[in-house]
């Protein structure tokens, strides 16, 4: 099994991390490889791009919204992009795979979904089974091939935004692809272990790996907002200038507890009441599964806005889009219990009957001999 991932922040190699623990079940003795799709033209090249994508999302994030709009209302500009973008990365992936005897390849990153495509119709020889797992609320056309033969989805709704003839019969509405931990922890035994009072109303703040979405802004409109019992939890992830920053502002750990790049998200978002993150990526995803509500504050261009809105129109998620917004929807869900547990409630009934080893095994379509059996390696 190859798993094709892309090193943009965590969300990618998240999913991938989540898909890994899920097929060492469902097919055991099975063996998996991740690779990060932008290293196909050399670890400097994905650095580069890593970093570029990074300071456009933090200094430049209008140019990525135009891009964004651009991709999904345009059609002639996303088969323009999607063409030039499996063509650059398909033909490395030709020779990439020719050292890889993979039964199957998994994409949890667009450019690794582009080609595959590319690789599948221009290589007629080429017949491995191609799957596409969309770790985010929004599919964006760039996450959508007629040559892979299964995408799997949060939304029931996304060939309207996938823009692509045939989608629906690969379309799979499939189950959050977050780790084990997600949904398994009580809020008191999560409080327990992380020593955090039971009484206190927990927010956590997180902006991802890269410490997106004004996490410092946050922090300081809700400790000036006086919202009785507030305790912040800031993950800030590797940005140790924003962790070195919020400790500067010297809030006492009864009002803030901020964090680097942890190893336990699940306990610490258990332990919480409301998420507050940026509206994109795995973060969302982990929070539902937990379930807690969640906030999207100052929602990032692009993708961020556009998972936003899907939650919202399931009442999965509120929006805030400034600092003052934000301590208004925090203190509604702190002091409207109601509110909360509806939030919780939506969660826990999107989350229903979704197993991400269902979804692996419902890979088994691609393998007619291994039907028989979900415990049997593709091969």
């Amino acid at each position: 099994m190859l798993i094709l991932s892309g090193e943009m922040g965590e969300g990618h190699n998240a999913a991938a991390a989540a898909l890994t623990e899920a097929i060492a079940d469902v097919w055991p003795g099975c063996e998996v490889e991740r690779f990060d799709t932008l290293e196909l033209w050399g670890r400097p090249f994905s650095r580069f791009m890593s970093w570029g994508y990074e300071i456009q999302i933090r200094l430049l994030p209008l140019t990525y919204e135009v891009f964004y709009d651009a991709l999904c209302k345009s059609r002639t500009f996303a088969a323009v992009s999607k063409a030039a973008i499996g063509s650059f990365f398909g033909r490395r992936l030709e020779d990439f795979l020719r050292n890889h005897d993979a039964d199957l390849v998994i994409s949890t990153y667009p450019f690794g979904s582009a080609a595959l495509h590319w690789l599948r119709t221009h290589q007629q020889s080429y017949k491995v089974p191609a799957v596409t797992y969309i770790p985010a609320f929004h599919v964006h056309p760039v996450w959508a091939y007629a040559g892979i033969d299964q995408h799997f989805v949060m939304y029931d709704t996304a060939p309207e935004h996938a823009q692509t003839a045939g989608f629906e019969r690969t379309m799979r509405v499939g189950a959050p692809p977050v780790r084990d931990g997600f949904g398994t922890v009580s809020k008191r035994e999560a409080r327990e272990r992380l020593g955090l009072d039971q009484s206190r109303f927990i927010l956590l703040v997180t902006g991802g790996a890269w410490g997106l979405g004004g996490i410092d802004d946050a922090v300081q409109s809700l400790a000036d907002a006086d919202i009785e019992r507030l305790q912040i939890l800031a993950v800030c992830g590797k940005s140790t200038k924003l962790l070195e920053h919020l400790k500067a502002m010297g809030l006492p750990e009864e009002r803030l507890r901020p964090y680097g790049y942890v190893q336990n998200m699940h306990e610490i978002m258990a332990a919480a009441d409301v998420v507050v993150t940026n509206g994109a990526g795995v973060t969302v995803l982990e929070a539902l599964r937990t379930p807690r509500p969640c906030i999207a504050f100052r929602p990032l261009a692009g993708h961020g806005k556009a998972s936003t809105d899907e939650m919202m129109r399931r009442d999965l998620a509120l929006v805030a889009h400034d600092s003052e917004e934000l301590a208004v929807v925090v203190r509604e869900l702190a002091t409207d219990q109601v509110l909360l547990a509806r939030m919780e409630h939506a969660g826990r009934e999107w989350c229903r009957g979704r197993d991400l080893r269902d979804s692996v095994r419902a890979m088994n379509e691609l393998f007619p001999k291994a039907q028989a059996t979900t415990t049997s390696t593709p091969a």
